[in-house]
């Protein structure tokens, strides 16, 4: 969960210039210009070609020439062969222009600690000797970009950042925005503060570089960026550290960023006679065209569409969803019903207010106001709290039901709520998005209706949504920072049944992970709810391990509950299971 905030109840006046500022400060976005990496007739023929059977491969070779050689020797190419070269001929000239990119060399982070205090705190034997292996996997995963990067950037579709990370694992070789909040919190808790310090300025030089933190550190990614949980590192560096001068350093940084999201995101809504403003997902429309990582995947969807405009607006859609983080999911299906849900033509994410989103905007700001405030500036402080409280208003009146008793994602060209089932549900807990007097009321009613959704049954973890649409961000996938928020949210909630809910629902998530890790030697990327501790399914590609957010999240949990926890094996069929002891 995220650090408590103080909260400062002060009057809405302040929002009104702080937000008309924003309408007078919009910057332009970079967008990736590249015409090999993002764009252009060597990309699409390429990528259609299928040389690779993962899209996201071609876009991750080096160019071993300059890109206008390559270009004019494409150029030459299709022009040798009446513009139509074979896929044999497309693969020549990949061979004589492309190599592996190499980016990165390993690096072991100079203070990984394979004993930290974390383990003192987990009482069964068995369980902190889990924690100790997911600890020593932030070893294998450490990584640096090469100085070649930064002496010929045109070369890469890699974005140089300077300090060493942990990659996430398997086909992600780069930085990811949110996956790097549960990566930052596995650190503090192992006891890796030096890394973790070095991943969030990772992100702070991204903002200073392109205006905000893209989707991941590609060029391809520009455009699109995820969930804003920079704030959000940044509290918990500084909760572990108590470094003022740091903090002092990087909060122009960290205002930066949640200005672009004022800027470039927000829209207003007309509720019951009120009007509010709200964030979407909403990627660059500059960025014409598919994905390139996805690039294949993207095309052959579109083709099902009548014409090249409707194409580019699904093109958008898609990218505009990628950037939240669940790619793909029923709660970007505009159509999504419980028998038919709909299929990725139906994506049209920016229409949709989601509640994670706006909940962890309304978060970050009041960290922005907590951050001004620890630096002795009330002036700045108010602003941003002030802003907060407007946000927390406006997700109160615009996402919660008070008839279900649940927050949902709201729907701006219906004019309706999103009524399905998704873990983000719970944000508002999480992130500090309701008022802290109000917390238990909700999560009250939020119980209640968690129970009767019947997703909390399952004996592999929370399922993203009980939807069968065959993307990986339904059913039956359970992903690691979705048991995070709603265990963390109920958690945080001061809601007695509340908590024990979400001591339940860690129990059996450790347990899955446990399984997992006993059985396979891995972390993976996603879990199959019904199948405690098997990889999860659906999606563009394999399910990868490694795997950093998976590993934060496990040892947050652990930290939260290990004291409590009592591993039992069961010697009918040697699954384990994982009870708590009151």
């Amino acid at each position: 969960m995220l650090i408590q905030r103080l909260r400062r109840y002060v009057p809405l006046y302040p929002v009104l210039g702080l937000l008309g500022a924003c309408a007078h400060a919009i910057t332009l976005v970079p967008t990736c210009n590249s015409s090999v990496y993002c764009t252009g007739e060597l990309l699409h023929r390429v990528q259609l070609a299928r040389i690779f059977p993962d899209s996201k491969t071609f876009v991750d070779l080096k160019l071993q020439h300059s890109e206008n050689e390559t270009l004019t020797d494409f150029a030459k190419l299709m022009a040798e062969t009446n513009q139509n070269p074979t896929r044999e001929q497309l693969a020549n000239f990949i061979d004589k222009h492309f190599e592996e990119g190499n980016e990165l060399e390993q690096w072991i982070p100079p203070d990984f600690d394979p004993n930290p205090p974390i383990l003192q705190e987990i009482s069964d034997p068995k369980l902190r000797s889990f924690a100790k292996n997911i600890i020593s996997i932030w070893e294998k995963l450490g990584r640096k970009v090469q100085d070649d990067v930064k002496t010929y950037p045109d070369k890469y579709s890699f974005l140089y950042v300077p300090n060493g990370f942990i990659v996430p694992g398997g086909r992600f070789k780069e930085l990811y925005y949110w996956d790097s909040f549960w990566m930052v919190r596995g650190l503090l808790i192992s006891n890796m503060t030096q890394t973790a310090k070095g991943m969030i300025e990772n992100l702070l030089y991204l903002v200073e570089q392109y205006g905000y933190i893209p989707n991941g550190s590609r060029a391809y990614y520009i455009g699109r960026s995820q969930p804003p949980l920079l704030a959000a590192m940044v509290a918990s560096y500084f909760a572990t550290t108590g470094d003022i001068s740091w903090l002092e350093q990087h909060i122009g940084t960290v205002e930066k960023e949640l200005q672009y999201w004022l800027n470039q995101k927000k829209v207003t809504v007309e509720v019951k006679g009120s009007k509010y403003m709200l964030l979407r997902y909403l990627a660059d429309r500059k960025g014409i065209g598919p994905r390139p990582e996805s690039y294949f995947e993207d095309y052959s969807n579109a083709r099902i569409l009548p014409n090249e405009d409707k194409r580019q607006d699904f093109y958008m859609e898609i990218k505009s969803a990628a950037e939240s983080g669940w790619d793909f999911s029923s709660r970007w299906f505009v159509t999504a019903r419980n028998e038919d849900v709909g299929n990725l033509t139906d994506v049209h994410a920016t229409r949709i207010l989601p509640v994670d989103l706006n909940s962890i905007f309304a978060g970050a700001l009041e960290l922005a106001g907590s951050f001004r405030n620890i630096l002795k500036d009330r002036r700045e402080a108010q602003k941003w709290w002030s802003l907060a409280k407007y946000w927390r208003n406006a997700i109160d009146n615009v996402m919660w039901d008070p008839v279900d008793g649940v927050w949902y994602d709201y729907d701006a060209q219906s004019k309706s709520p999103r009524k399905h089932f998704y873990p983000s549900c719970a944000t508002p807990l999480w992130a500090g998005a309701v008022e802290e007097y109000n917390a238990p009321k909700y999560a009250a009613r939020l119980v209640k209706y968690l129970l009767s959704t019947g997703a909390l049954n399952f004996p592999g973890g929370i399922p993203a949504s009980i939807l069968h649409s065959g993307e990986q961000w339904d059913f039956p996938n359970a992903w690691p920072p979705l048991q995070s928020i709603l265990i963390g949210g109920l958690e945080a909630s001061g809601y007695k049944e509340a908590r024990q809910l979400a001591r339940e629902q860690a129990g059996i998530w450790i347990r899955s992970n446990y399984i997992g890790f006993t059985t396979w030697q891995k972390m993976f990327e996603k879990y199959n709810a019904v199948l405690p501790g098997h990889e999860g399914s659906g999606g563009e590609y394999i399910v990868q391990d490694g795997f950093g957010w998976t590993n934060g999240v496990i040892l947050e949990l652990l930290q939260r509950y290990g004291k409590d926890l009592v591993l039992i094996e069961q010697p009918v069929d040697s699954i384990p299971s994982v009870s708590l002891t009151l």
